[in-house]
């Protein structure tokens, strides 16, 4: 099943290398629905591989993301009782930081900073810019 969540990160997340050398990264997204007296939290597992589990560990708690995926249901067996355990997590095929009410958080870089000034002075001072 395809999903799309936008939410906020519940901490930091961790870059991990399994033993064939994969980059996966697990994170906690919180996303909020509803207004005042019916709003509720609901919290998401969401895993990311490749490069896009390097980028997404780049960001930070708090952070707002978006992310698009399938929903699967992970099963192991726990190791202390011996039950069959399994929960849904988001398996995510996009992701990166939301521009919606802060596009300072959407990771623009000091160079990407630097190219803007630069564009703005080549208009301000009549010349072209490129």
């Amino acid at each position: 099943m395809d999903i799309s969540i936008a939410g906020n990160i519940g901490q930091d997340p961790v870059l991990r290398y399994g033993s064939s050398g994969k980059a996966f990264t697990t994170l906690s997204v919180a996303v909020t629905t509803g207004r005042d007296d019916t709003k509720e939290t609901h919290w998401f597992d969401v895993k990311c591989f490749d490069e896009l589990a390097e980028n997404m560990a780049e960001l930070s708690k708090g952070q707002r993301v978006i992310v698009k995926g399938r929903m699967k249901q992970d099963k192991w067996e726990d190791k202390e009782t011996g039950q069959n355990r399994s929960k849904f997590c988001v398996y995510a095929d996009e992701g990166g930081p939301s521009l919606r009410w802060n596009p300072r958080e959407g990771g623009s870089s000091s160079s990407d900073k630097v190219a803007a000034e630069t564009v703005q002075r080549g208009f301000e001072d009549d010349t072209r810019p490129f």
